[in-house]
């Protein structure tokens, strides 16, 4: 018993340098566009705990981890969000050159460039996947085919994307980055807007999610083709079906335009009635602060688009309730040693198709995991190498094998151990 519960406390600290979740309350966070992260929060007249920025996936492969631009939002006593746009080529699908691993050195560096940072940040990979504008959204690799891909019951497009998302993910997962929180964000709105492009049918797994985002703006009557939308109308579904999902919730892009009704009563409703107290898992919130060209037309988001809609954002981003910083969180945890060799139960299981195995290791030494099926026959080898002391997780994923019991062994030290989980598709 002193060996299950030494176990569970340690694993109760922060083994990964997670943002901490606040129980009562909401980031303030934004991208701050053309303007620095000091002139925003000057108008804004409060410090932003969370700035957004963009980059892509460089043609040459090189890896480029924005080190300056991260050090100095660092430095600005915030946590940096980069919203990581792969948008690669690939034949005859863009994602396919993720899924067969051409990219798999220029992640493999990228992660070690994240390690080596060793502070806690934000991924957002591929965001917007359910629209038909970036080159690795579902429509553009497979779209609703069901004969190209994966499950011939499912779509090619969503599953590509899960596959290549899961990919990155699983390559962070091996060279043990516990720096990053991986979040994952629809766009409001599906283009095409067809049964197979809804946002949950591009879902990773729980194991591959950290938080949820949500893009989505209100353009008014800024172009041809829009109307005046209310928060509410923009987010209430989104926030519904995935409330559920028990992650926390990141508004990753919003912001409305002055055109067709009044942006200041829009953001005291969006701050002060629903992220306040109607959608209270929402716990971080990105204001998109830029002027420009939508299309033909030029859009101001930025919050002082106005004086009354840069009045009506001070007033409500004063309230206590948003949060200017991030608590600051101890990346030296993941260094306790535990006092007892021990193998925790999978989770989740049962668990379709990945799952976590955490262990932990009172000394450094060879560690040996493997997975087995019913009939004692070897189907996969999660570790097999020499290991630090300390607490170890693995991701498990369970591609190409069918439903049922399987066994999962542990070897350290003369020691063996094994537990059983529920593989269930």
């Amino acid at each position: 018993m002193k060996k299950i519960l030494l176990l569970s406390v340690l694993f109760s600290l922060a083994v990964f340098a997670q943002v901490p979740i606040p129980e009562t309350g909401c980031y303030h966070s934004a991208f701050t566009g053309n303007d620095s992260q000091s002139t925003f929060e000057t108008l804004a007249g409060k410090n932003i705990a969370i700035e957004m920025f963009f980059t892509g996936w460089p043609s040459n492969k090189v890896p480029d981890f924005p080190l300056t631009k991260c050090n100095q939002i660092d430095a600005n006593g915030a946590i940096p969000h980069i919203t990581w746009m792969p948008q690669v080529p690939g034949t005859p699908y863009p994602l396919n050159s993720i899924i067969n691993g051409s990219y798999d050195n220029y992640i493999t560096v990228y992660a070690n460039q994240v390690k080596n940072w060793g502070k806690p940040l934000f991924i957002r990979l591929g965001h917007e996947f359910n629209g038909d504008w970036y080159t690795y959204g579902g429509a553009l690799n497979g779209g609703g085919t069901l004969n190209g891909f994966g499950d011939p019951t499912k779509a090619d497009g969503p599953e590509r994307f899960i596959a290549a998302f899961q990919r990155v993910h699983d390559i962070f997962e091996g060279q043990s980055v516990n720096n990053v929180v991986w979040v994952w964000c629809p766009n409001n709105g599906s283009s095409p807007s067809e049964p197979w492009n809804v946002p949950e049918a591009y879902y990773p797994g729980d194991s591959y999610v950290d938080w949820i985002g949500f893009d989505g703006y209100n353009f008014g009557t800024s172009q041809t083709w829009s109307g005046w939308q209310s928060f509410f109308n923009i987010y209430n579904a989104l926030y519904q079906k995935f409330k559920t999902y028990g992650k926390p919730i990141m508004l990753g892009e919003f912001a409305s335009v002055e055109q067709g009704g009044s942006k200041s009563q829009w953001i005291a409703d969006a701050y002060s009635t629903w992220i306040k107290f109607g959608y209270t898992q929402i716990k971080a919130a990105t204001w998109f602060h830029i002027a420009k060209t939508e299309g033909t037309v030029f859009t101001d988001w930025r919050i002082n688009s106005s004086p009354t809609s840069l009045l009506a954002y001070q007033t409500a981003i004063a309230d206590p309730y948003f949060l200017a910083s991030v608590p600051p969180t101890d990346v030296e945890d993941e260094k306790v040693i535990p006092e007892y060799f021990a193998l925790e139960q999978n989770y989740p299981n049962p668990f379709n198709p990945s799952t976590k195995i955490k262990f932990a290791l009172p000394s450094s030494g060879d560690t040996k995991l493997i997975v087995y099926n019913i009939f004692g026959e070897k189907v996969r080898t999660l570790v097999q190498s020499y290991l630090e002391a300390g607490i170890h997780e693995i991701n498990f994923t369970a591609d190409g094998l069918s439903s049922g019991v399987y066994l999962y062994a542990f070897q350290f030290d003369g020691k063996q151990e094994m537990k059983k989980m529920i593989l269930q598709k």
